[in-house]
């Protein structure tokens, strides 16, 4: 398959050459091929599924390390990346490797695994980093329902994660932090979505591109109709208190 985009190339070669918009079209079609390659899925054991899974959950980095590089040795193919290896080692519930560290609170597992999906493309990268499970929720999800903050702040932050993601309740992060007490990963939240609404640094209004959104407006129906009411949930602290408020818009 890594093949494709340069055969492509080759046979539309001498007809694109005097003809600018054919030659942006190869140009696409190349590129799109080359995405393929690293959203497509390996094929993995159970046992390798299982080991992956185990690994991160039981915040054993050095054996998960050595394990991802046996697997891309082992696959063969030089497309083969650690992307692809972690987004293939999904369990029965549709949990990945990030999901098992990052609900564990294992930071540097996460880190681990942010490194070596680093080098993937943004879109198959932001694929992993937002993959739900069964009932929909996030690797961040999980971090945030467990008060790992650290781990919150290096999805974020550093890995690009999405906050405003919603889970099959229509929870995002922020909200299944407040129904648990987690409160300071509330408080990190909230005080993310008041720096992007008073205009913070590009970095961080990139980092965290969605959020005010989800703490302002969080739209509780699910078929988009518009001739229904829509629900619309915000959340602001008030005191030690964490006071979630429902608003209906006619």
């Amino acid at each position: 398959m890594q093949l494709l985009p340069i055969i492509l190339g080759v046979v539309f070669y001498r007809f694109a050459f005097s003809n600018r918009s054919l030659r942006l079209l190869v140009q696409f079609i190349s590129s799109l091929l080359g995405q393929l390659v690293h959203f497509a899925m390996v094929n993995l054991t159970e046992d390798e599924v299982d080991d992956l899974i185990y690994f991160a959950r039981a915040n054993e980095a050095d054996e998960l390390s050595s394990t991802l590089a046996e697997l891309v040795a082992k696959a063969g193919v030089d497309a083969t990346t650690p992307l692809q290896i972690l987004a293939a080692a999904v369990d029965d519930g549709k949990n990945t490797p990030l999901h098992m560290a990052a609900g564990n609170g294992h930071e540097a597992i996460v880190r681990l695994i942010v490194a070596q999906i680093k080098s993937a493309p943004k879109e198959a990268r932001q694929s992993f980093l937002d993959a739900t499970n069964a009932f929909g929720n996030t690797a961040l999800h999980w971090a945030a329902i467990n008060g790992h903050l650290a781990v919150v702040k290096l999805l974020v932050e550093e890995a690009g994660a999405s906050p405003a993601l919603a889970n099959d309740k229509n929870y995002v992060a922020l909200d299944l932090a407040g129904l648990n007490d987690k409160v300071a990963v509330v408080d990190y939240f909230l005080a993310s979505a008041e720096a992007a609404e008073k205009g913070a640094e590009a970095s961080s209004s990139q980092a965290n591109g969605g959020l005010c959104e989800a703490v302002a407006s969080v739209e509780l129906g699910s078929d988009g109709d518009k001739d229904e009411d829509v629900i619309v949930m915000s959340a602001q602290r008030e005191g030690d208190e964490i006071v979630f408020d429902a608003k209906k818009i006619e």
